[in-house]
């Protein structure tokens, strides 16, 4: 599970009574929340760029976690409203602070742009391309999961051939798989991915029909998360934590942080730490390093 698939507050299953009216599955129009809005401390350039093509349009609650508020976007996509601290994931916008459990809930409606905005850091979440700055053994880390183990090794042998057709059958194979919000096999792959697009940032874009076809099962085989974490992994975005280990420039940065990224949710920072290792093993063999 990825940060945004953590433990839901008991918000009740089927309907929500807010200021004497009664919705949920009844079909009832959700309320405009009535939140004070709070103070945006960071953001990820493609977000605030959203907000912009986008403004004073509402969006909707998708989902309530303990750590985070996924919002539906116009656009059909998800914005993440999280605490203070390194952005979770590339559609994520970091607030002052939370508002208190209870007070939102699924299938409310929020106007992103009340927040204050005027102040907050705007976060680069594109994975810049270069080498690594460290051994691939730096990065210690149990392997991945039984339940990934089969398509998750097909992935490292169709990475090291470079494999155009062979990657899309094996990512295909770990879209999906596996419980939670953001099953493991998506988590994995996020990680494969952000090493591709910091060691071999031309190869996907090289042949379309691999990102469409990974786009295309994004879409369709897993959760809407996990689908947005993949999106923005195509597109070469991701999550701070991310980030940080495959850009680290010595052996100790990439330690620290790939300790980090081991800690954030439940195994999803494993998954994806295991991801990372996977494909960097993988394209310094095809490389004959």
């Amino acid at each position: 599970m990825m940060p945004f698939a953590m433990r839901a507050l008991d918000l009740a299953p089927t309907a929500i009574e807010r200021g004497g009216g009664v919705w949920g599955r009844s079909g009832a129009v959700p309320p405009q929340s009535q939140l004070t809005p709070g103070r945006v401390t960071r953001v990820g350039s493609l977000t605030r760029e959203r907000m912009q093509r986008a403004p004073g349009r509402s969006a909707e609650v998708h989902s309530v976690f303990e750590r985070a508020i996924n919002l539906l976007w116009s656009d059909g996509r998800l914005l993440t409203l999280q605490g203070p601290g390194r952005l979770g994931a590339p559609f994520a916008v970091a607030l002052s602070r939370l508002p208190e459990g209870g007070a939102v809930a699924p299938g409310m409606r929020l106007d992103p742009a009340a927040f204050d905005w005027g102040a907050a850091e705007t976060v680069d979440v594109h994975m810049p391309p270069g080498p690594l700055g460290f051994p691939v053994d730096a990065l210690m880390c149990p392997p991945v999961g039984a339940s990934i183990a089969t398509p998750a090794r097909a992935l490292e042998r169709a990475l090291a051939s470079r494999d155009g057709g062979a990657v899309v059958a094996a990512a295909r194979g770990l879209i999906g798989l596996g419980e939670g919000l953001t099953p493991a096999g998506d988590d994995c792959l996020v990680g494969a991915l952000a090493v591709l697009h910091r060691l071999a940032p031309g190869w996907l874009s090289e042949d379309s029909r691999i990102t469409e076809a990974l786009a295309a099962a994004a879409r369709t085989r897993t959760t809407d998360i996990a689908r947005d974490f993949l999106l923005e992994a195509l597109a070469g975005r991701f999550a701070e934590s991310v980030l940080a280990v495959v850009t680290a420039e010595s052996v100790l940065s990439a330690k620290l942080a790939a300790e980090r990224l081991a800690r954030v949710g439940a195994t999803s920072g494993a998954d994806t730490l295991g991801g990372i290792r996977l494909a960097c093993r993988a394209l310094e063999r095809g490389s004959g390093a």
